[in-house]
């Protein structure tokens, strides 16, 4: 189910309505199943695939929690990576390994048959969310065996703060600190309630009216950058700067919104990432929850910054690479990756030259430089996130920099308007009096009849043409 269709909506109504009619611990047992419906609607076979994994994760954390140096840590983990392995990236290991030998045993057609002879289908499909959830497990069993997770949850409570749909699909990354004591008394606030419904309407915003009506203009684009000219592909690349704030942070303002109105706070995501003055600070604004995971469980286990210089160098790098692998399996996500690692590495040498400490910016003038330089870095390296290919990614910059020439891209004005208003949204998001909270609790039934009838409009008029997130296919 899309998040921006109406049987998500009416998916939603009826959940809502009965969370709060049930009393008790059945409320949990509720929203469980309530979660691993809407995983089914996608795939029943995974569905079961995902709760298997749930329930083995269960069992072998709750070994864990009572001897932190039993083997079955190792075995944990083995489980969790060897499955993110298999589904995500078992085509690109394997294909690289036949450019590598040309050897006829690691090409597709031979996975093909062996599939198709053994197991009875052609292919490995990616499940919905493995990329998430897989970091979600392996976290929570990192702090088991750290002993910074003491909680002995029952396998409803693991389950839904694994399985909770609002978050599921495509983050917040949640920790167990953020979730398990929230199912301990539920509450149905009237101020998180109104604040429930404004995120899910300034979701909506975002992803149906900004972000889906971008895609077709530009993805053509990435798709074939040869045919377009230089001004186009510029174009497309600060387009999609738009877009994927809009589609990634407009999910996580949907996703936060239904988990206020279950009754569950999830942690923030982004806050104003294309003001930030740095690549360093941009890292604590955009995707916040996937950088304090990489931080906690890949750049301090290397070290961090408490060796060498240059090993700190290389541990920044690293551990972004890694990131960049994380969200794909293709050379285009280990680029984009590896850049943002060099140019932390980079900004961090200037600041170790300059001798001056990290600390935000107060010259007015020093910040907006640091926001332009920071932005451009971002769109120029947004043609290895996007494009399909390494060849289409460096096609893209070179032709934005010759301006090279082809084809015109059309509807610049929804273009220009749609950075525009991502800029704006950005700055709003640093106001923290906006929305003021008097506008929502003040005129609470005005309020919800607005919201009723916008989401009704987004989702009837607009949505039904529209595209998937973005990183759902993570």
């Amino acid at each position: 189910m899309k998040f921006t269709s109406l049987s998500f909506l009416l998916f939603f109504i009826v959940v809502y309505a009965l969370h709060w009619s049930i009393r008790g611990k059945f409320r949990l047992v509720f929203l469980f199943l309530a979660s691993f419906v809407f995983y089914a609607a996608w795939s029943i076979p995974f569905a079961f695939h995902f709760l298997t994994l749930v329930l083995i994760n269960h069992l072998l954390n709750k070994q864990i929690l009572k001897n932190k140096n039993s083997y079955w840590y190792p075995i944990s983990l083995f489980i969790n990576f060897g499955n993110l392995f298999l589904f995500k990236y078992f085509y690109f290991l394997w294909s690289l390994l036949f450019q590598i030998t040309g050897s006829i045993w690691f090409s597709n057609e031979s996975v093909q048959v062996f599939l198709n002879s053994q197991f009875g289908f052609d292919s490995i499909t990616l499940p919905l969310a493995i990329s998430f959830y897989t970091f979600q497990m392996v976290a929570y069993t990192i702090d088991v065996k750290r002993g910074n997770a003491n909680e002995d949850p029952s396998f409803l409570q693991f389950g839904l703060f694994i399985f909770f749909f609002p978050q599921l699909v495509a983050g917040p990354i949640v920790r167990h600190g953020e979730f398990f004591y929230q199912l301990e008394v539920w509450h149905a606030k009237k101020e998180q309630l109104l604040e429930g419904y404004y995120l899910v309407f300034l979701g909506l915003l975002k992803k149906v009216v900004i972000a889906d009506n971008l895609s077709p203009i530009i993805e053509p684009i990435f798709q074939n950058p040869d045919s377009y000219d230089g001004v186009s592909n510029a174009l497309a690349m600060f387009g999609y700067a738009a877009r994927v704030f809009c589609d990634f942070s407009g999910y996580t303002d949907l996703a936060r919104g239904l988990g206020k109105l279950l009754g569950i706070n999830l942690p923030e995501n982004f806050h104003a990432p294309y003001l930030s003055a740095s690549v360093r600070e941009l890292w604590t604004r955009w995707h916040m929850t996937l950088a304090t995971w990489i931080k906690d469980y890949i750049y301090f286990p290397l070290g961090g910054s408490r060796v060498s210089e240059w090993r700190g160098y290389f541990n920044l790098i690293l551990t972004f690479t890694l990131a960049g692998f994380w969200h794909g399996a293709n050379f285009t996500f280990i680029i984009w990756g590896f850049l943002h690692g060099l140019m932390l590495s980079i900004e961090r040498k200037i600041e170790i030259i300059r001798n001056q400490p990290k600390k935000e910016t107060v010259v007015l003038w020093k910040k907006w430089i640091g926001i332009i330089y920071t932005f451009l870095f971002f769109v120029i390296t947004i043609p290895f996130f996007n494009a399909p290919t390494v060849k289409n990614a460096v096609s893209m910059l070179w032709r934005s920099f010759v301006n090279a020439p082809g084809e015109r891209i059309g509807q610049l004005e929804k273009i220009l308007y749609s950075i525009l208003l991502t800029f704006l949204l950005n700055y709003l998001q640093t106001k923290h009096s906006f929305p003021r909270e008097s506008w929502t609790t003040k005129f609470s039934l005005l309020f919800l009849f607005l919201f009723s009838f916008v989401v009704t409009v987004l989702l009837g008029y607009l949505a039904p043409g529209g595209t998937e997130f973005i990183y759902f296919q993570f």
